[in-house]
C-alpha cells in the first residue's frame, strides 16, 4: 500500500510544482516540438527524434533554476550553452530510454487516476476545498501551459512512477548490511574550513591584446548570434464565437444533472487496515492463516488499531493503527477499492480482502461527501461553461476553414477579414524564444520550421493557450552569425577575466592544500592567504550550518591517519574554493529499536533500489542505438 502514497506524496507532486513555479517545463512532455525538416534533429534514440528546439529550452530551463538555486548570485559565464549542453542532452536521452523501457512493458495509467489526481491538488481548488476549473485555467494561463500538457505530464511521470517502483521494491538489504549503513550514515566528523574568495584576485589579473584574441578564437561560438525571426500572425479564439451562440434550459438541468452525480462519485473515504503480505519467506497460506488470527481477536473485541500495530506488515501505517487518510476511487487495488466503498457506515469492518499485496481487514473510519450546489447556485456558471463548450466546437470548426485560407493565400490578409482579427507582428525572437505569443512552444516550432522559414508559406493552424488557434508567417528572418571582436570583446574580456581568476584560485587553493598536508598551521596560513577559519565544527551528513559542498567534501575524505589530519578542498560555481581539514571522524552508533530498524532497513531499500534503477537506466543506454546529428 505504501506504493499509493508515495505516488501522490513523492516527486509526482514535485512535479507539478515545477510546471508553476518555472516559465517553461519542457521534459517529459512528448511531441511539444515536432519538426518536418531533419534539419532541426539534435539527435536520436533507438529511432526517436529529439529536436534541437527541445535541446534549447532544455538548455534555458537548466539555466533558470541554477539562477534559482544561486538566488541569482552566478556569473553568466558559467552558463554558456557549450556548459549547459551535455548535462541537458544526457538528461533528454536518458528520459526518451526510460520513456520506451515503459512502453516496452506495457505499463499505463488511466485517464481517470490522473484526473483524480490533477483535481485533489490544493492549487486547484477553492476556499471551500473543491476543485476549481478556474483556478486550474488561470494558473496554467500563468505557466503558458495547456490542460493537455498538463495530463499529459502528470501521466506520464505517473508512468514512470510505476517503472522506477517495479525496479526498485526488489532491492533486498542484509542485517549486517543495516547496521554498516546506519553507523555509516551516523558518523560525526570534525573539520576546520575556511573559503579562499575568488573575486579579490581579480585586481591582480591583467589581459594582453594576444591573450584576449586568443580566447576569442577559441571560444567563438560562445559569441555568435542566435537565428531569429519576426513574424506576422492572426490569432482567432474561443471569445470571438462567445456572442454566436445560446444555450437551452434543457442543455443546463442535463449538465446541473452530470454535475450532481460527479460530485457524488468524488466522495472520499478514510481508511484504516491490517495487511498480511505474501512473500518469499510467507507463502499464501501462511498469511492467511496469520490475517485470520488477526480477525479472530477482532471478533474477540481487541480494538482494530491495536490488531493493526502487532500484526500489519504495512510500516508505513501500523504505528498509527493502520490509518491511511482519505482517498477517493481509482486510487487503490480493485478488491481493495470495492471493500473500502462497500462499507455502510463508519466503524465497518470487512472480512478478509485479498489483493496483490495480500490479505487485507479494512475499517471505514470517515466518509467525505462533497456539498452539492443547488440548480439556481449553479445556473450561471453551468451557463458559462456549455456556451463555452458550443464557441469551442464553432472554434474547432473553422480551424478547416483557416487552414484552407492559410493554405490558398499568399498572405494573412484573408484569414484576418473573414474572422475580424487584425495582422499582429512580433518582435524578434531565437529558438529559446521571446515574450508573449512567441513564448508559447508550438508557435515557435511553426515559425522555425521548413515551409514557413525556408519556403516562405503561411504555418499550418496552430494550437495557442486560451483556447486560440493562430496561422503565422515570416516578416523577418536574420540568420546566425560570428560576431566580431570588436562587437564582444567586453563581453571576451569579462569571461577570460573569470577564467584566470578561477585558475588562480584554483593554483592558491592547491598551494594551501599542499601547505597543511605539509604540517603548517592554520593560524599561519590564514594570516599569509587572508583565511578566516572556523575551526573543530563537529558535522554530520545532515548537518545545515555548513554548506553541502563542504559536507560532501568532508565526507568524502579518507580518516585522518596517525593524528595527521586529512585537507582537500572543493571549488564552488563562484570560483571561491572552500579548503577543509578533517581531524577527526567519530563512527555512529547501532543502537535502534525494532521499529526503527524496520523503518531504517526500508529507507536502505529505498535508496539501493535508487541505485538499481540506475544502473537500469544505464544499462538501457549501453544498448541503444543513439544518433548525435
Amino acid at each position: 500500500m505504501q506504493q499509493f502514497r508515495n505516488l501522490l506524496r513523492g516527486w509526482l507532486g514535485k512535479l507539478l510544482l515545477i510546471i508553476f513555479i518555472l516559465p517553461f517545463a519542457f521534459f517529459g512532455i512528448e511531441g511539444i516540438f515536432n519538426s518536418n525538416s531533419s534539419q532541426d534533429v539534435a539527435f536520436v534514440v533507438n529511432g526517436v527524434e529529439i529536436s534541437k528546439i527541445e535541446v534549447s529550452r532544455g538548455i534555458e530551463n537548466q539555466r533558470r533554476n541554477l539562477k534559482q538555486q544561486m538566488g541569482g548570485n552566478i556569473d553568466d559565464s558559467f552558463l554558456t550553452d557549450e556548459l549547459l549542453r551535455p548535462r541537458v542532452v544526457e538528461g533528454l536521452i536518458q528520459k526518451e530510454l526510460i520513456r520506451q523501457a515503459s512502453e516496452k512493458e506495457g505499463l499505463a495509467v488511466s485517464s481517470s487516476l490522473v484526473k483524480s489526481y490533477v483535481r485533489s491538488l490544493p492549487q486547484f481548488q477553492d476556499e471551500s476545498g473543491e476543485f476549481s476549473n478556474d483556478k486550474l485555467e488561470s494558473l496554467l494561463v500563468q505557466a503558458n501551459f495547456s490542460k493537455a500538457r498538463l495530463f499529459d505530464a502528470v501521466q506520464e511521470s505517473m508512468v514512470l512512477e510505476q517503472l522506477q517502483s517495479g525496479i526498485g521494491k526488489t532491492a533486498f538489504i542484509t542485517s549486517p548490511e543495516l547496521e554498516y549503513i546506519v553507523k555509516l550514515n551516523g558518523q560525526t566528523r570534525t573539520i576546520s574550513y575556511a573559503t579562499l574568495k575568488a573575486a579579490p584576485l581579480k585586481d591582480s589579473i591583467e589581459l594582453t591584446p594576444a591573450e584576449i584574441e586568443a580566447y576569442y578564437e577559441q571560444n567563438k561560438v560562445q559569441y555568435r548570434t542566435q537565428e531569429k525571426v519576426k513574424v506576422h500572425y492572426v490569432a482567432v479564439s474561443l471569445e470571438d464565437f462567445m456572442d454566436d451562440v445560446t444555450v437551452e434550459e434543457a442543455d443546463l438541468l442535463a449538465a446541473y444533472e452530470d454535475y450532481r452525480k460527479e460530485l457524488v462519485s468524488q466522495e472520499r473515504r478514510r481508511a484504516s487496515h491490517i495487511l498480511v503480505e505474501v512473500t518469499d519467506e510467507r507463502s499464501d497460506e501462511e498469511a492467511k492463516a496469520r490475517i485470520e488470527e488477526a480477525q479472530k481477536k477482532l471478533d474477540s473485541g481487541v480494538v482494530f488499531e491495536d490488531l493493526a500495530k502487532e500484526y500489519s506488515d504495512d510500516i508505513a501505517t501500523a504505528g498509527s493503527g493502520g490509518d491511511l487518510d482519505y482517498a477517493g476511487r481509482g486510487l487503490f487495488d480493485p478488491a481493495f477499492e470495492d471493500a473500502l466503498f462497500g462499507l455502510a457506515k463508519e466503524g465497518d469492518v470487512t472480512g478478509l480482502v485479498k489483493t496483490e499485496f495480500g490479505y487485507h481487514i479494512i475499517k471505514l473510519t470517515g466518509i467525505e461527501t462533497p456539498e452539492v450546489a443547488t440548480y439556481d447556485e449553479k445556473k450561471q456558471e453551468l451557463e458559462q461553461s456549455l456556451k463555452q463548450q458550443l464557441a469551442r466546437e464553432k472554434l474547432d470548426e473553422a480551424v478547416d476553414d483557416i487552414s484552407r485560407m492559410a493554405f490558398e493565400s499568399g498572405d494573412l490578409q484573408l484569414i484576418s477579414e473573414a474572422y475580424g482579427e487584425p495582422v499582429q507582428t512580433t518582435d524578434f525572437f531565437t529558438a529559446r524564444g521571446g515574450a508573449g505569443v512567441a513564448s508559447d512552444p508550438d508557435f515557435i516550432a511553426a515559425a522555425f520550421s521548413a515551409p514557413v522559414l525556408e519556403e516562405g508559406h503561411n504555418s499550418d493552424v496552430v494550437e495557442l493557450p486560451n483556447n486560440t488557434v493562430g496561422v503565422l508567417r515570416l516578416a523577418e528572418h536574420e540568420q546566425a552569425r560570428d560576431q566580431t571582436l570588436q562587437e564582444v570583446e567586453e563581453q571576451v574580456k569579462s569571461a577570460l577575466t573569470q577564467q584566470k581568476i578561477r585558475e588562480l584560485a584554483k593554483e592558491k587553493g592547491e598551494q594551501i592544500v599542499a601547505r597543511l598536508i605539509e604540517g603548517a598551521d592554520l593560524s599561519s596560513i590564514g594570516e599569509e592567504f587572508g583565511l578566516e577559519w572556523k575551526q573543530d565544527v563537529a558535522v554530520t551528513r545532515q548537518s545545515g550550518e555548513v554548506s553541502r559542498p563542504i559536507i560532501s567534501k568532508a565526507f568524502e575524505m579518507p580518516k585522518p591517519v596517525a593524528e595527521k589530519p586529512s585537507v582537500d578542498k572543493v571549488a564552488l560555481p563562484s570560483g571561491d574554493q572552500e579548503i577543509v581539514v578533517l581531524t577527526s571522524v567519530s563512527e555512529g552508533q547501532f543502537d535502534l529499536g525494532e521499529t526503527e530498524a524496520l523503518q531504517a532497513k526500508a529507507s536502505a531499500a529505498q535508496q539501493f533500489g535508487t541505485v538499481d534503477f540506475n544502473n537500469y537506466v544505464a544499462s538501457l543506454k549501453d544498448s541503444a542505438e543513439i544518433d548525435m546529428r
